[in-house]
């Protein structure tokens, strides 16, 4: 007996059996989520020298890209520079490479240590600083007995906290001195992830022709289009303000570093460090700086608290209003409420580095939902800017006026011209035809 097979009933079974298994792995992925998360974790660290060497790369092809642009004018000819493309290349990644290494190693040697150098005279010294809190606690709260004893009673759990840590810290400290700490780690991955940042900067060109090959073939025109235009406009945003923010960092950090010397502040080298890293942070940077750093130098020596204050401010109004909009420009054109909540939503799940990536991350999802709603917008034929829909959207949708239907008087009293008056042509129109004729 020949069996006929029935194609609907064959679709339905593969949809049923995708179902069944897409539930199978979801229910086993639920009962394994810890193993799940252990390997992901796992691979993160396993890929680390593959991270440094991306950041590395991201950070430093601009340097190789002016770097080789210089070497090509060297070069009388286009035919000499395509001869020489090769030797410019490597000798561009060779010069940007060393420019990195040298800058990371001379921060490491100058700042490290001085910080390593203040976070132990502040551990050292925190009998002295208690004692000013005690005096502070005393004299503010004589008035008031029971919240002078509560902030006495947390003044004392805190210095058994601090006096616990210190015991802990102190020895690591001395140890990262002399160089033998688990900061071994961090080098290994940071060697491997600059040789694979030179091996990322000489192939550049190819690995990103590979990529766009497996996506040419893997999409529609249409689509691969807005793919190549996003990671376009993705690397245009990341690289504008990463690399525009550090540079920012770096310049606010040693501002705050000479004129901290030159004031006699304590822990100069500390704090400038930590106003310059957390400056990296929008919106939230300068005040997550400012406080720890400001109480500090309060409890540390209170005569230079408001000099200090009145400086961190007028140092963060200078980058907000003037060297910040030099540097970065509008490199994500994101309204402050979103930068606010991407912030927020960011920072809570991914730590300091999601705060970083916050920004530049929301900008580039803003700017493409913004793109498709205008699209679809035009497509309807309403008009894109914002300001049109403040009111009430109800204009959008409203009819035509309704045509109401002459009336027979009306109809009479139209002058309606004849077809023969239509044709009518006057003397000086057919005298006008006739020398167009002749010519």
């Amino acid at each position: 007996m020949k069996i006929y097979a029935n194609k609907k009933y064959q679709t339905i079974a593969v949809y049923a059996a995708i179902v069944i298994a897409a539930n199978v792995l979801l229910v086993l992925a639920l009962n394994n989520i810890s193993d799940i998360l252990d390997s992901i974790y796992h691979l993160f660290d396993v890929l680390q020298p593959v991270t440094w060497g991306l950041i590395i790369a991201f950070l430093t092809n601009p340097v190789m890209v002016r770097t080789s642009r210089l070497m090509e004018k060297l070069y009388k000819t286009e035919e000499q520079r395509q001869k020489a493309s090769g030797f410019i290349k490597i000798i561009s990644v060779i010069i940007t490479e060393l420019l990195f290494v040298g800058i990371v190693t001379g921060i490491v040697a100058i700042v490290v240590p001085e910080l390593i150098k203040s976070v132990i005279e502040i551990f050292d010294n925190s009998g002295s600083i208690a004692e000013s809190i005690q005096k502070w606690i005393n004299k503010v709260f004589r008035n008031y007995p029971a919240l002078e004893k509560a902030a006495t009673n947390w003044l004392s759990d805190f210095n058994t906290d601090v006096g616990t840590i210190y015991d802990k810290l102190k020895p690591m400290l001395e140890n990262i001195l002399s160089g033998a700490w688990e900061i071994v780690t961090v080098v290994k991955n940071f060697l491997l992830g600059l040789i694979v940042s030179v091996y990322m900067l000489c192939s550049k060109e190819k690995l990103l022709a590979q990529f766009k090959k497996i996506i040419i073939a893997v999409t529609k025109k249409r689509t691969c289009e807005k793919v190549m235009a996003g990671f376009e406009q993705a690397n245009s945003v990341f690289s504008g303000f990463i690399t525009g923010k550090i540079i920012d960092s770096i310049i606010i950090g040693l501002i705050c570093f000479i004129v901290l010397t030159i004031m006699s502040m304590p822990y100069a080298t500390m704090i400038s460090v930590m106003i310059g890293i957390t400056n990296i942070i929008p919106f939230f940077g300068p005040l997550i700086g400012a406080v720890p750093t400001s109480l500090l130098i309060l409890l540390v020596d209170p005569k230079k608290f408001i000099i200090f204050v009145v400086f961190v401010v007028v140092l963060q109004q200078f980058d907000g209003n003037i060297l910040g909009p030099k540097i970065l420009g509008d490199s994500t054109g994101l309204p402050g409420f979103w930068v606010l909540m991407s912030l927020i939503l960011f920072g809570g799940i991914f730590g300091f580095g999601g705060m970083i990536l916050a920004v530049p991350t929301t900008a580039l999802l803003y700017s493409f939902i913004r793109g498709s709603v205008e699209e679809k917008l035009r497509n309807k034929k309403l008009p894109t800017s914002t300001d049109y829909y403040m009111k009430d959207v109800q204009h959008l949708y409203k009819k035509p006026p309704e045509r109401t239907p002459l009336t027979a008087e009306e109809l009479l009293a139209l002058d309606i011209p004849s077809i023969d008056e239509v044709n009518e042509v006057s003397p000086e129109e057919q005298g006008e035809v006739i020398d167009l004729i002749e010519k």
